[in-house]
């Protein structure tokens, strides 16, 4: 007879007992009573928050927010037009935030003239807020310093 790993035993039975309906929470989507087959009417598009002087961080690493609206931004493959106020060429002149340094750095460290290829899309990380009202409850705080 083979000897059970408990672990992998009690995982088994923890997910067996949670895929119970006895344990299922009823699931409330952010289409409302509209079924999923049947389209839905659009929500108007928010307007985007301009917040002068840039938008608090949550967390420390956080990726700054983007005060601005950014409607009219194209970042393709060969064009990324948050680098005309970004880079570093432009970026006094304009009066924008520079990115970092190590936003011109490869993963191995090597410093480079134009942004990192891994950097280049921006709202990969970066994202502007707009006016709205929360989709659900969020009770988050910050840990003080």
């Amino acid at each position: 007879m083979k000897k059970i790993n408990v672990a992998l035993a009690f995982g088994v039975l923890s997910v067996s007992i949670q895929a119970t309906p006895l344990f299922a929470e009823t699931v409330q989507s952010l289409r409302g009573d509209i079924p999923v087959e049947k389209p839905a009417e659009i929500p108007p598009v928010p307007r985007t928050m301009a917040v002068d002087g840039g938008i608090d961080v949550n967390y420390e690493d956080q990726p700054p927010l983007i005060p601005h609206s950014i409607d009219k931004t194209r970042i393709t493959l060969n064009q990324n037009s948050c680098l005309s106020c970004h880079s570093r060429e432009y970026s006094k002149t304009e009066n924008a935030v520079r990115p970092p340094k190590s936003h011109y750095k490869t993963r191995d460290g090597k410093k480079l003239k134009q942004i990192s290829t891994g950097r280049y899309f921006c709202t990969q990380c970066h994202v502007p807020q707009a006016y709205t009202k929360p989709l659900v409850q969020n009770d988050f705080k910050s840990q003080p310093e």
